[in-house]
């Protein structure tokens, strides 16, 4: 994949993820009223003028009978073609776009944690595959070569991995047009490194921003936390030797 070809700019994705880890608009202020038309607010009443009312006639003269006027025909109700269409219901197409991209993203959370169960070898190609050009992970902005070079590290320490999402525990948002999605994922996992004899195992929680370059999501920024975590050794199978 090109570099020119991602539309959205790490900064940008610095930006959305203000205001917290990686939490996307969560802790917005709320909304307020707007002020008034005319930009004052109402008198108070030590403010208020008195009222002034017109001098009243002692004794007015009648009025000349006037002509009786013919009745005008009411104006017709506005036809419900002139009212803004958007007042009426959101667009439909992008409507069922943004749920498709959901759809696909949630997929793509559950193919990203089976790819790090897969074999080093494997699991080390689809990174290429799976992320943009520049990430934002765990706070830092990286290149995809530097983030490929992590990730080898990792895997030389833990060669053996299972990750088991929790698909009840998935949640995507995505914005208006689609392009941009979030990915909130609960995981159970292990990792063993058997010539350590070594075993990590517990929960954690994911979160991956996606853009999607034409169909295809790739990552653009990724963290992740521990829930649980419990390490132990591995017992030493029958005839091997004690440490």
């Amino acid at each position: 994949m090109q570099a020119g070809r991602l539309l959205t700019s790490v900064s940008f994705i610095v930006a959305l993820c203000a205001g917290g880890t990686m939490a996307l608009a969560q802790g917005a202020r709320p909304w307020i009223d707007p002020p008034s038309e005319t930009g004052r607010s109402s008198p108070t009443p030590s403010q208020a003028q008195p009222l002034k009312l017109p001098p009243v006639s002692p004794t007015p003269a009648p009025a000349p009978p006037q002509q009786a006027q013919p009745p005008q025909a009411a104006s017709p109700p506005a036809s419900s073609d002139t009212q803004p269409k958007s007042a009426e219901r959101p667009s439909a197409p992008q409507d069922e776009k943004r749920r498709s991209r959901a759809a696909s993203a949630k997929d793509f959370a559950i193919d990203y944690l089976a790819s790090w169960s897969a074999r080093n070898d494997i699991a080390l190609s689809a990174t290429a595959e799976l992320y943009a050009p520049r990430i934002l992970y765990h706070g830092r902005t990286v290149s995809l070569e530097r983030l490929y070079k992590e990730k080898q590290r990792f895997i030389q320490r833990w060669p053996e991995r299972e990750y088991r999402p929790r698909e009840d525990a998935i949640g995507t948002q995505c914005n208006p047009d689609g392009t941009i999605c979030t990915i909130h994922a609960v995981f159970d996992y292990s990792a063993t490194n058997p010539k350590r004899r070594r075993i990590s195992e517990g929960s954690g929680a994911l979160q991956l921003i996606v853009e999607f370059i034409g169909q295809k999501p790739v990552i653009v920024a990724e963290h992740s936390t521990l829930l649980t975590q419990s390490r132990r050794r591995i017992l030493a199978s029958e005839g091997s030797s004690h440490e």
